[in-house]
Parts: structure tokens; C-alpha cells; sequence
């Protein structure tokens, strides 16, 4: 299921339910990554019942909402790491926290890291929360992802799958 709705996590109690949410502007060239995964993850095979893919676009501490309900949550953002555009990682929000000044984080961190320490201090944080950054290419205001970051989508797609689903 695709939603672009805050909170909307299934019903029952210590339910396994996955939240997969994509954060960014596809009309910002590689910010627009993460929807692209989502994209990616809706065209292969079913998606299990306890999963949602959630479109985030640039929440701020609204973010909040969309973990509200879920025992894990994987994160995917188009992410500043100083790497190659097209490469990524994944990473838990402590490494963000221990890392400082040392790791810039994903482009909605103004937002994303507050918004998990918010939901952290409310007891909405999720017991397991994954964050996925793809280094940027290019963040203009002209929609479509770069060639390597449209390269690298199924890698991550699948890489989700895999580990989480």
C-alpha cells in the first residue's frame, strides 16, 4: 500500500508493522530519490499486508505522525555523506548523533533528526528505525533523478526488500 497520509499505520496490538518512508522533492532533481525507491519497491512482486510505503515528501516535526503506530520504520532520503553521487548507506539515527559535525546528513536533517528525537521523547519512536541515504548528483529545481542515481534505485529497492521485508 502507497499513502501519502501521517499516522495511518494497521491496526493491532504489538502488530510487526513496517513503515518504508520516502522523504524528498522529486521536483528537485535527486532529492526525489527516495519516491523513486518507493516507485521502484511498488512495481516488483506483492507487498506484504504488514508494510506501507508512505510518500513523506519534506515533513518537518510532523514527521511524528507518520511513525505513529509502527514497530519499525526504514527512512529513505537523497543524503550529503561526501561519497560518490550514487552511492549509499544505510545507518541507524545514533550514528547521526555520535558523528556530529563530522556526517551532514540527509537534506531534510533540519527536520528528520528532530522530528525522531521528538518521537523518541513522545514514546512514538519506533523500536527500530533505519535511515537509507543515496548521495546526490545534482539538487536543482528540474524534476528526474541523474543517470547514477536512477542507476543505483534497484540496488536499494532490492537491498530493502531483502533486509526487511
Amino acid at each position: 500500500m502507497t499513502e501519502n497520509m501521517p499516522g495511518k499505520a494497521g491496526s493491532g496490538a504489538g502488530a510487526d508493522r513496517l513503515l518504508v518512508l520516502a522523504l524528498g522533492n522529486p521536483l528537485r532533481g535527486d532529492d526525489g530519490a527516495g519516491e523513486a525507491v518507493l516507485e521502484y519497491l511498488k512495481s516488483g512482486p506483492g507487498i506484504p499486508e504488514h508494510i506501507d510505503l508512505v510518500i513523506g515528501g519534506t515533513p518537518g516535526l510532523e514527521l511524528v505522525l507518520f511513525l505513529e503506530g509502527y514497530s519499525r520504520a526504514v527512512i529513505i532520503d537523497a543524503a550529503e555523506m561526501g561519497l560518490q553521487p550514487g552511492e549509499w548507506r544505510s545507518f541507524s539515527p545514533d550514528l547521526i548523533q555520535s558523528a556530529a559535525g563530522e556526517f551532514q546528513g540527509t537534506l531534510h536533517s533540519a527536520g528528520l533528526f528532530e522530528a525522531l528525537y521528538l518521537a523518541e521523547s513522545l514514546g512514538q519512536m519506533p523500536a527500530f528505525v533505519q535511515i537509507i541515504g543515496i548521495q546526490p548528483e545534482a539538487v536543482t529545481w528540474e524534476p528526474g533523478l541523474s543517470p547514477v542515481v536512477q542507476e543505483v534505485v534497484p540496488q536499494v529497492g532490492n537491498a530493502i526488500r531483502e533486509s526487511y521485508f
